[in-house]
């Protein structure tokens, strides 16, 4: 029963579908045509076993090389510094003495949330 072979494809078929074929995949993009048309002519998701998306992550793992720009991934990309809240600047009871906050060196770390539950609990912390 275990030499009974299966309808389903196994996992990994498409990339040695796709490797198999790689040189003419190659040549036929560097000439300028469309990865779309390249994955039509090439008998698509039937002769090759994997969709149009995976085909493309393929052209570019394996053909363009290019970098992944990292779309909706984490810590892919530059991270751009937040400016800091009102509170943190000195402004309406932040720092004493009005100063701003230094300016955070690119990769460190932000200083978290201080909460002062006894904050408002005088009349004067509520009168600006």
């Amino acid at each position: 029963m275990a030499d009974t072979p299966s309808s389903k494809p196994r996992r990994g078929a498409g990339r040695v579908a796709f490797l198999a074929r790689l040189d003419q995949f190659k040549t036929l993009i560097e000439a300028g045509n469309e990865q779309r048309t390249v994955y039509d002519d090439c008998g698509g998701e039937d002769e090759l076993g994997i969709s149009y998306s995976q085909f493309n992550r393929y052209v570019v793992r394996y053909i363009t090389g290019a970098k992944d720009d990292g779309h909706q991934r984490k810590g892919a990309g530059q991270i751009t510094p937040q400016s800091p809240s009102p509170a943190a600047t000195g402004a309406a009871g932040g720092q004493a003495g009005g100063k701003p906050a230094p300016a955070a060196k690119p990769g460190s770390k932000r200083p978290g949330f201080e909460h002062n539950p006894n904050s408002g609990n005088n009349r004067d912390d509520l009168i600006s």
